[in-house]
């Protein structure tokens, strides 16, 4: 269908005003301006709305956490199906029976228990939970909930992050772990462990010995790699600009050690609730979490993907695990939380906690309604996705878990209807895709298939 005038002019408009905001950083950048100062100028030119827009990132950063082999069961401990934890039945699978609570405010249902995570979150950012997609026990990384028109969804978050620089546009992280491909995505570094992220930033030649160890080397080193590209006249090509732009950022930081600044700390530890009792799969997540807001404060990298846990909790309810392992969860998804919330962005000063998508995701949620053995038997075969949206998602849960062991899906509007694995798994993936894109729904059309989010899984746009 051909676009309206008044379509095209809003369009032309906006691209207008992205340009001034971009030129307007960039000079003032080559010409020494503060980035604080770069805003009021354009607050003073252009008005309000020009110098608002240009503090905000158009695209959030992503965290991905997968978990693997039968342990994506442990969401169901932090955020409970309502009907299976609001049944109080012993028999069923959650732990703190009787101790469950409505969440008020949210768009769609939502119980708490004592060891759901960001209880003091605004109504509007608690998680959302999608119930999508098919069963696809004991996968490492599971497909129904992950490919979007058959792209990998963390791949196209790349695509969308383009516009966003990073020195490293994604990271996976632990042994068989990838982000996929799609159209004009990048490609994930990788590495064994958490810590492994420190040493991906730990420049060689600015350490102890390093050709750049002297900071007036280092500086004249990105100086003249600067002066390269104004000399080349390709630097001026579209083509080209994104190479130059990633490699304007890795010129900067081979002469920077950033190990220390990235490293975990004991206070680290501490804030995140991390001692000698937590479980040792616990403690790598929680690690992870903790280098993955120092890497994105400083604009090091705009995609983490993490391995939750790879181990099947069959044994939970007959052992104390059920008890003590949601508990350490909690901490360590509280902590992450509470340091996104208090730490800066140092691209656009704002907190990061604005600027990032969490999913959660994986294999199987195991049966419901039968804690002895806990099998791998999903009500309906179906799936499920936690997403923490930062507002660009309505809250609670899509789709539904009923006491039968019956699942039941959304449609179109939103609305309960008989569950479809390809029809879920399709919105759930795009609704992430409308979170990422800031519900900018031009940005990801061509990826979603048709689905419509804005006002069905997360509020329209403000324009």
């Amino acid at each position: 269908m051909a676009k309206s005038k008044t379509s095209q002019r809003d369009e032309q408009h906006e691209l207008t005003r992205r340009a001034l905001i971009k030129w307007s950083i960039a000079a003032g950048g080559a010409l020494g301006v503060s980035r604080s100062k770069i805003f009021e100028v354009l607050e003073k030119t252009a008005g309000k709305g020009v110098a608002f827009a240009a503090t905000e990132s158009p695209i959030t950063r992503v965290f991905d956490i997968e978990w693997g082999t039968g342990s994506l069961a442990w969401m169901t401990q932090l955020w409970p199906f309502p009907k299976i934890a609001k049944a109080r039945n012993p028999a069923f699978s959650w732990g703190p029976v009787g101790m469950e609570q409505d969440v008020a405010g949210t768009h769609n249902p939502l119980v708490k228990g004592p060891n759901t995570p960001w209880q003091n979150l605004a109504p509007e950012k608690q998680i959302t939970v999608f119930i999508a997609g098919n069963n696809e026990t004991h996968k490492e990384l599971a497909t129904s909930t992950t490919l979007i028109g058959g792209s990998n969804v963390l791949a196209l978050n790349t695509s969308l992050q383009a516009v966003l620089p990073a020195v490293l546009p994604a990271i996976a992280v632990g042994q068989n772990m990838s982000i996929g491909t799609g159209p004009g995505s990048a490609t994930a570094a990788a590495v064994g462990s958490p810590d492994g992220m420190v040493d991906l930033f730990n420049s060689a030649a600015s350490s102890a010995g390093g050709l750049l160890t002297n900071t007036n080397d280092a500086q004249l080193y990105a100086a003249h790699y600067q002066a390269f590209i104004q000399l080349n006249r390709a630097a001026n090509r579209s083509t080209e600009r994104p190479g130059y732009t990633t490699a304007q950022s890795a010129a900067k930081f081979l002469g920077t050690n950033l190990k220390s600044q990235l490293a975990v700390t004991p206070d680290d530890l501490t804030r995140y609730g991390i001692n000698a009792g937590t479980r040792t799969s616990v403690a790598q997540l929680g690690r992870a979490m903790i280098i993955g807001v120092k890497a994105m404060k400083m604009g090091l990298t705009n995609l983490i993907q993490v391995r939750g846990f790879n181990d099947d909790p069959h044994g939970a309810f007959a052992s104390q695990d059920f008890m003590t392992v949601p508990a350490q969860l909690k901490l360590i998804y509280d902590g992450f939380m509470a340091d996104l919330q208090k730490t800066i962005d140092d691209n656009n000063g704002q907190p990061l906690a604005d600027d990032i998508v969490i999913i959660n995701k994986g294999d199987t949620f195991k049966t419901p309604v039968d804690r002895v053995g806990w099998n791998d038997n999903s009500s309906s075969g179906s799936n499920a996705l936690w997403v923490y949206g930062a507002g660009h998602l309505y809250s609670g849960f899509f789709g539904d878990i009923g006491t039968n062991d019956v699942a039941q899906g959304v449609d179109a509007t939103g609305k309960l209807t008989t569950y479809s694995a390809a029809n879920t798994a399709k919105q759930a993936l795009a609704a992430i895709l409308y979170a990422v894109a800031k519900r900018d729904d031009r940005l990801i059309q061509n990826f979603v298939g048709g689905v419509q989010a804005s006002g069905v899984f997360g509020p329209a746009k403000n324009v």
